[in-house]
């Protein structure tokens, strides 16, 4: 009966080994598992993090195109007025450039204003 007894206790040992084996397994798939769902979180953290800058730079973008749009009509105003005013100012005094040449070469260059 020495033999049975030495088989049993290998079956034991080996039975009693398995369960320490599954038990660590079990153990690290629990601790990996928490981590997994740690990295998770993060993960999401990270992407709310991201999403947010992401509106705050568009937002930021679409504010500076549309104060550009208005400096770009601004300026185009302004521009519309210079030649309004040049054209204004040109008409008006194209009568009295010709009133210098039509002169009899008056060498100050003052002309004459009617």
């Amino acid at each position: 009966m020495a033999k049975l007894s030495t088989g049993f206790e290998r079956i034991h040992i080996q039975i009693e080994e398995q369960a320490h084996a599954t038990a660590a397994f079990q153990q690290r798939n629990s601790e990996l598992s928490h981590q997994v769902n740690d990295l998770q979180d993060q993960l999401q953290a990270e992407r709310a993090n991201t999403q947010e800058i992401i509106n705050l730079e568009r937002a930021e973008r679409e504010q500076r195109e549309g104060k550009l749009k208005e400096e770009r009509s601004e300026r185009e105003r302004l521009l519309e007025a210079e030649r309004t005013s040049r054209l204004k100012f040109e008409k008006k005094h194209d009568g009295k450039v010709c009133r210098i040449q039509q002169t009899d070469g008056n060498p100050t260059g003052v002309y004459k204003q009617d």
